[in-house]
């Protein structure tokens, strides 16, 4: 199993952010939102020195439209940059594209489709549609964060951790989706910390 934080825990500096967790989290997600020229230059200037630090890295895809989702998918894919996995949600028109390999499909609140890799969100799943147990054997990476019953993206709390417990695995990306560095850090440090 490997721990990993989102990159957005100080803004969207991708470097700055994967340089606070180097050396406690395995992995980094970078989270690319849209596909224009202003974020394809971002992440082409960040690239290198992402690739010096001694971490791995999992790409979320846009979120705003499949084509851009698909252009982001295909820059990285182009670049050589190594990803463990690409994290894609429902957008309108997905099922049109041929996705790479690496793309995981992520169940969103109110919505769950079938793929043959999974992006399984957890707290989106207590918020909203539990995940039918035949999704499980496709779950490639699983998104944790704490939850008050309204909100995502919190401190990851008891209750949550105990939801979570029957999912981890040896092979599981596990990304801590919450957005302030101590309190993701402490999250890796307390699955790091469960008995096996």
């Amino acid at each position: 199993m490997k721990l990993g934080t989102t990159s957005w825990l100080t803004g969207e500096n991708f470097l700055d952010n994967a340089r606070l967790v180097e050396g406690r989290a395995d992995f980094v997600e970078l989270p690319v939102y849209t596909w224009d020229k202003p974020m394809r230059a971002r992440v082409a200037s960040r690239l290198d020195g992402l690739a010096a630090l001694n971490l791995e890295y999992t790409l979320h895809l846009p979120t705003d439209r499949a084509e851009h989702a698909l252009a982001a998918a295909e820059f990285f894919l182009a670049s050589g940059f190594p990803l463990l996995n690409m994290t894609l949600h429902p957008l309108p028109g997905w099922r049109k594209v041929q996705w790479p390999d690496l793309v995981a499909l992520e169940n969103l609140i109110d919505r769950i489709e079938p793929y043959r890799r999974l992006t399984f969100d957890l707290t989106h799943s207590l918020l909203g549609r539990p995940l039918p147990d035949r999704y499980r054997p496709h779950i490639v990476e699983l998104h944790l964060s704490g939850t008050d019953g309204r909100l995502d993206h919190l401190p990851l709390d008891p209750a949550t951790l105990r939801a979570a417990r029957p999912f981890l695995r040896e092979g599981l990306l596990v990304c801590f989706e919450i957005f302030d560095p101590d309190d993701a850090l402490a999250a890796i440090d307390q699955v790091r910390a469960l008995p096996r």
